[in-house]
This record gives structure tokens, sequence and C-alpha cells, in this order.
């Protein structure tokens, strides 16, 4: 495990515990390794590691059960849009595919951002594309997005159909997101939203804005995502 990075290890830990459940490396009803078991595999203490199973526990993933350890349970139904790992790291093996309604194109910012701007990236101006995320062949995620266009060459021609944006900053830039902030609102679609999500405008949605600080000073991801919570419920640890 790369300790170098700031990603704390307790998180890491769930990533690697959730990622081996979601491959089937445990399965339903199988025990994961013990705390001690933990403690001495990543070195660390025991309050780190139940620190980890309790996140685990509290996404479905295993079910703790006094006398005899942690059992892996049947992961339900969660959409991960509320972690800063991004939504592709967060649904496991489920099928993901994304669908760019509008390829990546640099403007200038809008004049009603919904974030206040600084100085630097007021004058750089933004990336601005639009994506929707399908999970098991089902419209979930409308998401538009702008990131602060400050040392992105050629971003505008990078294939994000079915990729990671994470991923493609961090392998192409070495970008990589320290913390954000978010807000969350129930709505109503308005038509546009509600037939790209296929529901109808009655049908409540959540609403998110979030910015997305990185490793580089002055550039942002913003997001303004709508999501259908139908069959998916919001789910991730923090």
């Amino acid at each position: 495990m790369d300790r170098k990075d700031l990603t704390p290890l307790y998180q890491k830990i769930i990533e690697e515990l959730k990622q081996a459940i979601e491959k089937g490396d445990y399965k339903k009803g199988d025990l994961i390794p013990s705390e001690n078991d933990l403690s001495k595999h990543y070195s660390t203490t025991r309050p780190t590691i139940r620190q980890a199973l309790a996140a685990l526990t509290a996404s479905g993933h295993i079910t703790r059960r006094h006398g005899k350890g942690s059992i892996v349970s049947e992961p339900k139904n969660g959409l991960g849009i509320l972690s800063l790992r991004g939504v592709t790291a967060s649904v496991g093996n489920r099928s993901l595919t994304t669908n760019i309604l509008q390829k990546p194109v640099k403007l200038p910012w809008p004049a009603d951002f919904f974030y206040e701007l600084d100085i630097q990236e007021i004058s750089t101006g933004c990336i601005y594309f639009t994506r929707l995320r399908f999970l098991d062949q089902k419209p979930v995620l409308y998401e538009e997005t702008y990131i602060t266009d400050h040392h992105l060459p050629r971003f505008t021609s990078r294939n994000l159909e079915n990729q990671s944006l994470f991923k493609t900053l961090e392998e192409f830039y070495f970008i990589k997101v320290k913390e954000g902030d978010q807000k969350i609102w129930a709505i109503n679609g308005d038509k546009q939203i509600s037939q790209l999500l296929q529901v109808k405008t009655s049908h409540p949605l959540v609403h998110m804005k979030r910015r997305l600080q990185t490793n580089v000073n002055s550039l942002n991801i913003y997001s303004s995502l709508y999501c259908n919570t139908e069959t998916y419920f919001l789910q991730d640890y923090f």
C-alpha cells in the first residue's frame, strides 16, 4: 500500500476491503480477517481498523457479530455521489456507463455561476462539459462540470466516454482532489432534466452543487448534479 499521499489510512483500508468484497474475493457469508490480523497486515492500530470496519458496516458491505467477527453481507444499491473519490470508484463492479452530452469546450465562466471564484480562476476561464451516467443501464445521474482552465493542455481532446474524470486528471496532469464542499437539495426536475433521467417532472430528484479543490492552486472542479434515487439511494463513507 502506498502511504506517501495524504489519504487517511483508514480510507485506504476501506477501499481495499470494499474492492475485495465487490470483486468476490470475500463472498456473502464469509468472515473477513480479524481486527488483529488486519492491524498486522496494515501495520496500524486496532482503533484505525475499527474505524474502517464501522464504515463498511454503515455501507452495508459487512455485518459485525459479537464473538464471531465481521461477516460479508449483500451490498445494497447505493450510489456514491457524495464521495471525493468520484462515482466511478464508488459503484464497485456494477455496470457504469457514461454518455458525453456536451463535449469539453473552453468558455468564460457564467455570469451567475453558483460558486464564488477567485481572481485567477476568473482570468483563466473554464472547461465545461456535461455527462449522463447510467448504472445497470438505468440513467441515474446528470452532471454539468466546470474545471478551471489552468495547466490543462489538450484536455478538450480527451475522450471521457465511459472514463473516470478523476483518473484522467491524475494520469495526464498529476492532479488529485484534496477536499471539497457540497450543497444538497431535494427538488422536482425541469422538463429537460426529467426526460434525461426518464422520470416524471413530479418525481423528486437530488440536486447537488459542489466544489472540489485539487493539489494545484486555483484549479477547482465544480459540478451541478441531478440524481434519480428511485432505485439507488445515496451512500458513501467519509
